[in-house]
């Protein structure tokens, strides 16, 4: 059993494993502006994170929801997702949103976060949560130390 605490930074593209789930963030972009809503006094960015989960389980559904990942930076504040920005991202880019989703077995299933975060924050990281499962135990919950970079 792997009793690691050391954080684990992976790219756009790999996956984070959950017991017999992956989390993947397929694609991101930074933007000031979504829709009608722009961020101009403020100074913060919108991270919009095209999120997909891959149910590898043989028999079990995976439910989950929109507060599954946030993002952590340099210095270990958190944010999380935004449902009135997604909401308003919806209405101008359609995407797979929903308040819960329960991805069946053998399946997969994507989503759009957006993140509000201080244009000062140079190296946003995403990250996932979760309860502990029968196949985290033996990896040491490396979904929890596993980080993914959204930045060059």
């Amino acid at each position: 059993m792997s009793c690691s605490s050391e954080i684990k930074e992976i790219r756009t593209g790999e996956s984070i494993q959950h017991d017999d789930f992956q989390y993947i963030v397929t694609g991101y972009e930074v933007t000031k502006q979504i829709g009608t809503l722009q961020d101009s006094v403020m100074h913060r960015n919108f991270y919009i994170v095209n999120f997909k989960v891959v149910n590898n389980a043989v028999r079990v559904d995976h439910p989950w929801n929109n507060s599954v990942a946030y993002l952590t930076d340099e210095q270990g504040n958190v944010y999380e997702n935004q449902p009135l920005l997604q909401a308003e991202l919806q209405k101008v880019s359609p995407f797979n949103l929903k308040d819960n989703y329960v991805t069946p077995f053998q399946t997969s299933e994507t989503t759009v976060f957006v993140f509000e975060v201080p244009d000062h924050v140079k190296s946003p990281y995403l990250m996932v949560r979760g309860e502990t499962l029968m196949g985290d135990f033996f990896d040491g919950n490396q979904f929890r130390k596993t980080k993914v970079k959204l930045f060059d």
